[in-house]
């Protein structure tokens, strides 16, 4: 890939991943031989030729640890509401280059059954004004304590993942185990069988781009006239040099490299 090995050897670089985009950068780093650290905020099976980390990093010990092991630039690419990262990432007074590998993302659509809302506070008042008062979240098991005081006094099913870490968040929570649901979104058929069954008032989730499956939400929202709300994905420190494909973040690197 027009790599100089002996500059890449004294270039480490610390990619912060658990999601698709995590491992299309591993991938990509260990095509091109070059070394780095692979970070999650929890332990998981990583198969990549890379240094596996996890565990949540302040600023000070992210600093540190960059120091420590000389990193030369991070690539993030954690999942898009990942906010504390991202701010802590943006917040280093280290001066290295900061590259977010960001998912795709669809235009927003202009339409009378979707709604985008800023904060989770917004949506409640949306579902307040709108009476809804039963709802499918499909935003996540961290989300479950963002929206108790909408679902102690309205019906509401939460899709999560079937893992026990997820189940312990929801359990904390004290949310109805009855109400869970568990899984990974679906294809639009699969998607709308679901709400069929459910028949909920309202339709909550984030906006999580093209491999969050965000399309087949709206697209099934609409085919069964349900509304749905998303919340908007959180906008990035201009600090962030952003790649949006595989092509850009090699463009990227090679520019520090050289």
């Amino acid at each position: 890939m027009g790599f100089n090995p002996l500059k890449i050897q004294l270039n480490m670089i610390l990619v912060f991943g658990g999601t698709t985009e995590g491992k299309q950068v591993a991938s990509f780093l260990d095509e091109a031989h070059i070394p780095y650290y692979y970070s999650t905020k929890t332990e998981v099976l990583f198969q990549g030729k890379g240094i596996p980390i996890y565990g949540a990093l302040t600023k000070h010990k992210l600093e540190q640890f960059c120091i420590t092991n000389k990193v030369k630039y991070i690539i993030n690419a954690s999942h898009p509401f990942a906010e504390v990262l991202h701010q802590t990432v943006a917040a280093i007074e280290i001066k290295i280059p900061i590259i977010r590998f960001e998912r795709e993302f669809t235009k927003r659509i202009n339409h009378e059954l979707v709604t985008y809302v800023d904060s989770f506070e917004e949506a409640k008042v949306v579902f307040q004004e709108k009476k809804y008062d039963s709802l499918l979240a499909l935003s996540g098991v961290q989300t479950i304590h963002k929206l108790t005081s909408y679902w102690k006094s309205n019906i509401t099913w939460f899709r999560i993942l079937d893992r026990d870490s997820s189940r312990a968040i929801a359990e904390q929570a004290n949310f109805p185990s009855e109400q869970l649901l568990y899984g990974y979104p679906q294809h639009v058929k699969e998607e709308i069988l679901l709400y069929k069954e459910l028949a909920p008032k309202a339709i909550f989730t984030k906006e999580s781009g093209v491999n969050g499956k965000l399309d087949q939400k709206i697209s099934a929202a609409l085919e069964t006239q349900i509304p749905i709300v998303i919340l908007k994905k959180p906008l990035l420190s201009n600090r962030y040099l952003c790649a949006n494909s595989i092509e850009e973040l090699h463009q990227k690197i090679i520019a520090y490299i050289e």
